[in-house]
């Protein structure tokens, strides 16, 4: 586990909360990411019938996390959850993760 750092700004420990959610906490709970949001793409084309990319799912999550703040649901984990979100779609980008 990675040590908290002494001195946190709130936007440091914000982040620090989404990397250890994305790197450690979801990942052991739900294993590899990629392949989850790999899988919930090929889900999504299906009832969709069209294609949806791998990098395209968690910024979906994301955009869904925003909507329910915007509606009123706001919960501080919702914009750590959106910035997880968010990273592993660049994460995803970056590593070529196999498409469908």
């Amino acid at each position: 586990m990675n040590p908290e750092p002494i001195f946190m700004t709130r936007r440091d420990k914000v982040l620090h909360e989404a990397n250890q959610l994305i790197s450690q906490d979801r990942n052991n709970q739900y294993g590899d990411p990629h392949i989850n949001m790999l899988m919930i793409a090929r889900a999504w084309s299906e009832v969709l019938d069209h294609t949806v990319q791998t990098w395209q799912v968690p910024i979906m999550l994301a955009q869904m996390k925003l909507a329910r703040i915007s509606s009123g649901g706001y919960k501080e984990d919702s914009i750590v959850d959106a910035i997880g979100y968010l990273a592993l779609a660049s994460e995803i980008k970056d590593k070529n993760v196999p498409e469908l």
